[in-house]
């Protein structure tokens, strides 16, 4: 029975050390980095030289890379939940201000569940910065995802968040969140199967 247990709980190591790996592939891919190299090497083919141009680039996106949240997300990124207190769904869209944040979610989400708008559950909204105040995580970017909390603890996350943006910082917090959460969760199960 333990053995069957260290298998399944292997597996479930390997698939999330691979959902990593996918998700570090999309984020680096669709990184700013990524392309301003990408753009350097199709630069000096067609041997125009704006190396400069684009070393500066490089610089500057790179503090936006890896497991930071974009500038665009702290200054413009909203949460909104939907749905009511048995089915709820997390949101997180770009915008200018807090009712055009409600006027693009309820407008999306009417969308996509062929709703009037008006008929849209949406409640909680909060600012990025108004997240990151609540929030007790030691990586304020990760306050973000935090739903629910017991003293100094995250008792709950975004679970299945709905992404109405292409940041792919966001997307790339989000999935390092669930790999560290299943990483936690393995080691948790491995040490009560030691006994």
């Amino acid at each position: 029975m333990a053995n069957a247990d260290l298998v399944v709980l292997g597996g479930v190591g390997v698939l999330a050390l691979i959902c990593l790996v996918v998700c570090g592939v999309y984020v680096y891919w669709s990184s700013d980095r990524y392309r301003d190299r990408k753009r350097r090497v199709e630069t000096r083919k067609s041997g125009t030289q704006a190396i400069g141009r684009n070393d500066e680039q490089v610089s500057g996106a790179e503090a936006t890379m890896g497991t930071q949240l974009s500038y665009r997300c702290k200054t413009s990124l909203y949460r909104a939940v939907f749905g009511n207190s048995h089915d709820e769904s997390v949101v997180f869209l770009i915008a200018a201000s807090r009712d055009d944040a409600r006027q693009r979610a309820t407008g999306a989400l009417a969308v996509i569940h062929g709703a009037a708008a008006p008929e849209v559950p949406l409640c909680k909204l909060a600012s990025f910065r108004e997240l990151v105040d609540i929030g007790v995580s030691e990586d304020e970017d990760l306050r973000i995802f935090e739903m629910a909390w017991k003293g100094t603890d995250v008792s709950a996350w975004a679970e299945h968040p709905l992404f109405l943006t292409d940041d792919s910082t966001l997307l790339g917090k989000w999935a390092e969140l669930y790999a560290d959460l299943a990483r936690e969760l393995a080691i948790g199960a491995i040490d009560r199967a030691r006994g």
